[in-house]
């Protein structure tokens, strides 16, 4: 029973492979009409021996290519190549004289050129042609595999970087959090109990709900939206902060923390909760299948003249791991640009056919 599943299992991952050496047969079968005899042992042999110059190309003679002995890789395939038309024509030479003199079978008149040259050129045509499919295909499977496990590899780096910015998030942040909601116990402020309930809401979707590999917008805007509540608690000036939003449609699936990185990113540099100054802006467009997230905030002075000295503003791992988990999962469907203009730091991700359009 194993056995016959394997086979069909095959059989299913082959079909395309299978289907095209059938259809050379048949063609070998039918354009050399000699008796039905004739016809079925010529096409069959030949069929054969292409098969084989196929496996042998692709499973041996390629590694040369690979390994970059690309002149030996010629000489090598053109001694093949004349080595296999010439046994080919010479065995199905031999299998017609067999077949006229010991089985009484009609079989074409075999004498002068067209009965070795003209076949062995023919022949050398058709294993040129083998030896080309074969090379093409084995490039283009090895390419698809160093593609798959290059994805995987990708896919588990990105992974592991996503859980290293949950660790680092989620202590940092809880420290702070908690040390806002006993403030506000301490001081019997009646927005204690909520505060409590909101924490939990964040704790339960950094831990529960980021497991998957997308989650709605919806849930990842109640988050930022509790993150930024969070940090403005003592804040004097909560008019600094700014979370526009325009969005269409609320279950609008996108990868877990895709934009908190570039939230938290900017609370962390604009220094806005310490700063009178400082500020921090964010603006949220969602519609059809397109979206568009602006982060802007402040940078202090030092970051400033930093970032001037060296021609380029710097970004933690939290951005670079948005960057690369955007290329991930939309390939090239996706924008992401950061980039300092005078004191401000403007970080912009736009997903969807958005990304074609100059203006936002």
């Amino acid at each position: 029973m194993k056995d016959n599943f394997k086979l069909f299992t095959l059989i299913k991952e082959n079909w395309k492979l299978i289907a095209a050496w059938i259809a050379v047969f048949l063609f070998f079968f039918l354009s050399f009409w000699a008796g039905w005899a004739v016809s079925f042992s010529h096409a069959l042999l030949l069929t054969i021996c292409l098969l084989l110059a196929s496996k042998i190309e692709s499973k041996y003679i390629i590694r040369l290519l690979k390994c970059g002995n690309i002149f030996l890789f010629f000489v090598v395939n053109v001694f093949f190549v004349l080595i296999m038309s010439s046994l080919t024509t010479y065995l199905e030479s031999y299998m017609l004289i067999i077949m006229s003199k010991h089985f009484s079978i009609s079989t074409p008149q075999l004498d002068g050129a067209k009965f070795f040259i003209f076949p062995l050129l023919i022949r050398m045509v058709l294993f040129t042609a083998t030896v080309a499919i074969s090379v093409i295909s084995a490039m283009q499977r090895t390419e698809r595999e160093n593609q798959r496990v290059t994805n995987e590899l990708k896919s588990e780096k990105l992974d592991m970087e996503l859980r290293l910015l949950k660790s680092q998030m989620t202590p940092h942040f809880l420290f702070n959090a908690l040390n806002n909601i006993y403030s506000l116990v301490y001081t019997k402020d009646e927005n204690a109990p909520q505060s409590v309930l909101k924490l939990s809401d964040m704790m339960r979707y950094v831990m529960v709900d980021c497991q998957g590999d997308e989650i709605s917008l919806d849930k990842e805007v109640k988050y930022i939206d509790a993150f930024i509540d969070f940090q403005q608690m003592g804040m004097e000036n909560n008019s600094n902060v700014i979370f526009e939003k325009n969005i269409k449609n609320h279950n609008f699936m996108i990868p877990p923390m895709i934009l908190q990185p570039l939230v938290e990113n900017s609370f962390k540099h604009s220094r806005v909760v310490n700063d009178p100054n400082g500020f921090v802006h964010f603006y949220l467009l969602q519609e059809n299948n397109d979206l568009i997230f602006i982060a802007r905030n402040s940078i202090k002075e030092m970051s400033v003249s930093i970032a001037d000295e060296n021609k380029k503003p710097r970004s933690g791992i939290g951005l670079e791991n948005v960057k690369n988990r955007l290329e991930l999962y939309y390939l090239n469907k996706y924008f992401f640009e950061a980039k300092q203009e005078g004191s401000t730091y403007v970080v912009t991700i736009k997903i969807g056919d958005i990304i074609n359009e100059k203006k936002v």
